[in-house]
């Protein structure tokens, strides 16, 4: 089966996709639903009543390994609005063909065959990367596995994450850790893939490898702003921006 990348590369799927069809009567018309690929194996049967562990363990739990929410795709704004999405989140996007999207489950079957190609060629990636010597093997797209654990998560389990990762990446700057300052950098850059631009994660990151106090202190002011948008709390985020404008100028100064 031939698929159709719109966005990303066939020979290194990034293990969460876009898959979105055209309508046969208006192609402007579009339905999406998105796939992932779970990055750890799922024993399935121990979270179903002992009743139906039986059928289950009859199926494989690969099965479950690779999967499209919602099974049969729903119509969304516009193709421009899931280019945008996935550029802005780092998925790839594939068209999955054309059908009649008022009837979307006649597209159950071009789903799961989708989802069944798209996995297997997941698979057939990171096979050659288990295989080939570490000097010579590709460079993993952005964010990898996290990138996918990322969407899954709630914002405020990204926020949680968000503030774990900024200290690592303080400590590991104080402490001179090159290597794990690379890796927390990778995270939240990850993490602010999947959270709106006014969290202002980027600034965290340069606020995060200032070892100064200031830094420091500023870096606190915009967690402490993202969960105030977060709750939205809009009094607390105001008198936050005022407090981070002038913890701005005084790092300057």
């Amino acid at each position: 089966m031939d698929l159709r990348f719109e966005r990303g590369d066939p020979r290194s799927p990034r293990g969460h996709a876009i898959l979105f069809f055209r309508d046969t009567a208006d192609p402007e018309a579009v339905a999406a639903t998105y796939i992932v690929i779970l990055p750890v194996a799922v024993d399935i049967a121990r979270y179903v009543p002992p009743f139906l562990a039986g059928q289950v363990e009859s199926m494989g739990a690969s099965d479950f390994s690779a999967f499209a929410l919602p099974p049969a795709p729903e119509r969304v704004g516009s193709f421009s609005d899931l280019k945008r999405i996935a550029e802005s989140r780092g998925d790839d996007l594939v068209f999955g063909g054309r059908g009649d999207l008022d009837n979307p489950a006649e597209l159950l079957n071009e789903v799961g065959e989708t989802v069944a190609e798209y996995a297997r060629r997941y698979q057939e990636w990171t096979g050659r990367l288990a295989t080939e010597p570490a000097g010579e093997a590709h460079e993993e797209p952005a964010g990898g596995v996290d990138d996918v654990v990322y969407a899954l998560m709630s914002e405020a389990d990204r926020l949680s994450e968000l503030t774990s990762m900024t200290g690592r990446l303080r400590y590991a700057i104080e402490g001179g850790d090159r290597e794990t300052a690379a890796e927390a950098t990778t995270r939240i850059r990850a993490i602010a893939r999947h959270m709106p631009p006014n969290r202002r994660a980027e600034r965290l990151i340069e606020l995060a490898s200032d070892p100064s106090p200031k830094a420091a202190y500023l870096a606190q002011l915009y967690l402490e702003r993202a969960y105030g948008l977060l709750r939205e709390d809009y009094l607390r985020v105001k008198a936050l921006d005022e407090r981070i404008t002038q913890a701005e100028a005084d790092l300057r100064g």
